[in-house]
């Protein structure tokens, strides 16, 4: 599989899109690529981008979104463009997209999981002849219950399909984002990106973020809202521990542990629970879903553990691997952890380039939520400052 990248920071949209692609054809040397994804700065103009790829590759299946900050093998920006295309002759790719992911995110996922693998939407490609190895998702950013969604993903593509990806962003205005599939823009969309056949993918999740104090339950949850901890409400319980709110969505979050069953034993994998505000009633507001009955505990983290989650999630997914070298590492940062490194975020690619090497076309972005599977669940969550690493190749 030959996978190439493009950066660009120019402020012409236009221009933008054209030395991203100049930048790809160098590395695909004449090939035709045959999917791609695209993230942008929140500023740009979505339509030029769109109109770029479209003049340059005709037809090419494409999906992309808004974000909080880009990387790529080169470098970590913000406001820019950057590009990642695929060709292969034996690896097949399908995008599908679907809208009101806020009102019916089941449907939603459905709808586009179903595109995906419509040959009538699959232009000239045919269907998928080969079992999903792999999806991308890039969802709506903003108030999306992605408990839902994610559930509905999985039980369409099934358990032994990895489903990763991130929820697009807007630079933390927290106004509108943006989605991208096959030369429209769309907000409050699930876009999808399927791989199937020969494809190996093995993935990294890790924050840097430490548990502490006791255990406690989400006794009452309601979509993104925790009424209850302990059955008391939630902003009790948070000032005993930080005192204020202030910098909560950047330096305090909670460790969720949802796959306890009543009386097994404690597990160690958790995700991290990113609260928004608190309500007048002392009901917390979250990014991402809390689960109902589930246990949890506070979490901190330093600048330097917070950088070490980057360097244990690229660590963890080339290990996973294996002795092979992957063609292509997808990367998914919280926006938290951009504004919490400030001018150290640049360490997250060097510390990912150590462990997976310089030389693999890398590219991601800084998400509202990251999208993986925990190391001993199939079952796909959406993650809050957390860093995860996608590696994949053509399986020979």
């Amino acid at each position: 599989m030959t996978v190439a990248t493009g950066h660009s920071e120019d402020i012409d949209s236009a221009d933008a899109i054209e030395e991203a692609l100049d930048a790809c054809a160098d590395t695909l040397a004449g090939a035709m690529p045959q999917a791609g994804i695209l993230y942008a700065g929140i500023d740009h103009d979505f339509r030029a981008l769109l109109d770029g790829v479209e003049a340059r590759y005709p037809g090419l299946q494409l999906i992309g979104c808004t974000t909080h900050g880009e990387l790529s093998s080169d470098r970590i920006t913000e406001d820019a463009v950057v590009l990642m295309l695929f060709h292969s002759e034996r690896v097949q790719f399908r995008v599908g997209v679907a809208e009101n992911a806020r009102a019916d995110p089941e449907g939603a996922a459905q709808q586009a999981i179903a595109a995906a693998r419509d040959t009538t939407t699959s232009l000239s490609t045919g269907g998928l002849a080969e079992p999903v190895r792999l999806a991308i998702l890039l969802p709506e950013g903003l108030g999306v219950d992605s408990d839902r969604l994610l559930s509905a993903v999985s039980a369409e593509l099934g358990a032994d399909v990895p489903v990763c990806g991130g929820m697009a962003g807007d630079q933390v205005r927290f106004d509108q984002t943006y989605q991208f599939c096959n030369g429209r823009v769309y907000s409050d969309a699930v876009p999808v990106l399927l791989f199937a056949g020969p494809l190996q993918v093995s993935t990294g999740v890790a924050s840097g973020w430490e548990p502490m104090g006791d255990d406690h339950v989400a006794t009452r949850v309601e979509g993104l809202v925790i009424h209850e901890i302990d059955g008391q409400p939630p902003r009790d319980l948070w000032m005993q521990y930080f005192g204020s709110f202030e910098d909560t969505g950047n330096r305090n979050f909670f460790a969720v542990y949802p796959d306890e069953a009543p009386g097994a034993e404690r597990s160690d994998e958790f995700y991290l629970g990113a609260p928004s505000h608190f309500q007048d009633d002392g009901s917390m507001v979250k990014l991402n879903p809390a689960l109902q009955g589930a246990r949890i505990r506070f979490a901190v983290a330093t600048r330097d553990q917070i950088l070490s989650g980057a360097s244990t999630s690229s660590e963890r997914a080339q290990a996973s691997y294996g002795p092979e070298t992957p063609d292509a590492a997808l990367v998914f940062s919280c926006a938290a952890r951009h504004l919490t490194l400030g001018t150290r975020v640049g360490d997250e690619l060097g510390l990912m380039q150590k462990h997976i090497g310089e030389a693999i076309p890398a590219i991601g972005f800084y998400t509202y939520g990251e999208i993986c599977p925990l190391p001993a669940s199939p079952r796909p969550y959406q993650h809050g400052g957390t860093f995860v690493t996608v590696l994949i190749g053509e399986d020979e």
